[in-house]
């Protein structure tokens, strides 16, 4: 058991920040442009919009609907 824990808390180490590793650490937290394609969609947040424009350029509609808060803090 106590191997277990020792080995989990190896890998749970945080690395280290320093001039040398702040590049790649922040290029691995960054998203990537294929992860912030959403961003080239023109949403709407009314409804009525969306439909007015989807008639007018005749495609469909995508409705995301949900229950509760969108960053899960319900």
């Amino acid at each position: 058991m106590v191997a277990l824990l020792t080995g989990w808390l190896a890998l749970a180490a945080v690395p280290e920040l320093n001039e040398g590793s702040f590049e790649s650490l922040r290029d691995a937290v960054r998203p990537r442009p294929e992860e912030l394609a959403f961003l080239k969609i023109d949403w709407h947040a009314s409804f009525h919009a969306a439909v007015n424009e989807a008639v007018v350029a005749d495609r469909p509609i995508l409705l995301w609907a949900m229950n509760g808060h969108p960053l899960g803090c319900t």
